[in-house]
């Protein structure tokens, strides 16, 4: 549909493209299934350069291989990663058990852990001495093929690796100054929280301060919010809620009161600007990904505005031919866990679209809802513009021509939002910090 904002004249297509992440919330299935979805749904894309690169016929499953003969071969990567503590480690020592020990809930990644890989029909255990390829932040639930042999002691030596490949975009057509406003962690009801800040940027966004933010604030054609806009605070952040349940959790009428402050922030900006909500870790949604829109019923007076949209996470969306995915950090933030510690976010962003795979780890270390007949977290298609939130920083890098941007939380110093032109991708940071 058109979108056309009173006062600003700006008119754009826009079209929500993320029906995918929309879901059922049914945990009564096992997560064999989605794990087969991802095998299938990947394949074909995975193996046609190996297969022509090679001059040989992938076999369709590892026990087809034999001794002395390279073979290419196709499944999901396994990483066993000495450092991580058993589950029932983590629950024990979450409500008290046992003493949890630092790296308990650390980064896990060595350049000695296992790897193997898996299909329906088995799994091998992988040894890269003799690849070239980067192969060291390899994680679980990675599709991948791999060109090799198998030894003598059963181990398959991997020599070239493999990708799932699917074609870049198409470069951005036309030219103009219209932004679109990235913003996460709004954090309302923290304790201590200067609600200053959240005013300057409210008038910014309606254009009340001065000549010299109105240049951009009036440019301004949309607002995504990337989660965690409500506080939690830290008892309920650590606490495994499966381990313990959300009944034992204290923090009920904050979080009312959090969720009416964000109400009534929300009726300020959705009068001037389209605004698109989208849950994190810490609102009311499910905690599994694909979270699902926030209830407009917990914002009753901000939904009665046509120009509030809530969406899940993650989120995906056109404006004009503009494709944009974006998420709310959980899937960034977990995978830096299980990779290299000197990965910027930016570096990790890339790896997902390098797996064509928004969420690998999940759901190994990461929960999920276990679809059934798909695999959301699928990349069928590269974006222009990937979009995180809720990560430690501001960074922009390019990856096969998409344009990746992580986004700092603006409860954080120096409280930032983010400008992004959708013509040419080109991103500026807003300070609030310097307006004080």
């Amino acid at each position: 549909m058109t979108q056309k904002e009173e006062g600003r004249n700006f008119s754009y297509n826009y079209e929500f493209i993320g029906q995918r992440f929309i879901a059922n919330l049914d945990f009564s299935q096992q997560y064999l299934q989605i794990y087969h979805a991802r095998l299938n749904g990947l394949r074909s894309r995975t193996l046609e350069n190996a297969a022509h690169e090679n001059k040989i016929k992938p076999l369709e499953n590892l026990m087809d291989l034999k001794q002395h003969k390279k073979a290419v071969i196709y499944g999901t990567i396994a990483r066993y990663h000495k450092a991580k503590p058993s589950t029932i480690q983590k629950y024990l020592s979450v409500v008290g058990s046992i003493e949890s020990r630092p790296s308990d809930f650390g980064n896990y990644w060595s350049e000695n852990d296992e790897l193997w890989l898996e299909d329906m029909s088995g799994r091998l255990l992988l040894n890269f001495t003799n690849c070239q390829d980067d192969w060291l932040n390899l994680v679980t639930g990675v599709q991948i093929g791999l060109f090799g042999i198998i030894e003598h002691t059963g181990t398959f030596s991997v020599e070239k690796l493999y990708f799932p490949q699917i074609e870049k975009p198409i470069q951005l057509k036309g030219r103009g100054e219209e932004y679109i406003c990235f913003v996460s962690g709004l954090e309302m009801g923290s304790l201590g929280y200067d609600h200053i800040l959240l005013n300057l940027f409210s008038q910014y966004i309606m254009g009340n301060l001065g000549q010299e933010s109105l240049e951009d604030s009036r440019k301004i054609i949309r607002l995504v919010i990337l989660g965690d806009s409500i506080y939690k605070h830290d008892e309920a952040r650590m606490i495994d809620r499966k381990a313990i349940g959300d009944a034992s959790l204290r923090g009920a009428a904050e979080l009312a009161n959090s969720i009416r402050f964000l109400d009534t922030f929300l009726s300020e900006l959705a009068g001037v600007v389209p605004v698109d909500l989208i849950p994190g870790d810490m609102d009311p949604s499910n905690s599994s990904l694909p979270q699902q829109p926030i209830n407009p019923h917990l914002l009753p007076s901000s939904s009665r505005y046509s120009a509030l949209h809530s969406y899940p996470n993650p989120y995906e969306f056109m404006i004009d031919n503009c494709r944009v995915l974006c998420t709310s950090g959980q899937n960034i933030s977990v995978l830096s866990q299980f990779t290299n510690p000197n990965l910027s976010f930016t570096d990790l962003m890339a790896l997902t679209l390098k797996f064509r795979h928004l969420a690998p780890i999940a759901p190994d270390a990461l929960a999920c809802i276990p679809m059934q007949d798909y695999d959301p977290f699928i990349i069928d298609s590269f974006p222009h513009l990937y979009v995180v939130g809720n990560l430690g920083s501001y960074r922009t890098s390019t990856y096969e021509g998409v344009k990746i941007i992580s986004i700092p939380r603006f409860s954080a110093p120096s409280h930032n939002i983010v400008l992004v032109n959708r013509f040419n991708l080109e991103s500026k940071i807003v300070s609030f910090d310097s307006m004080i």
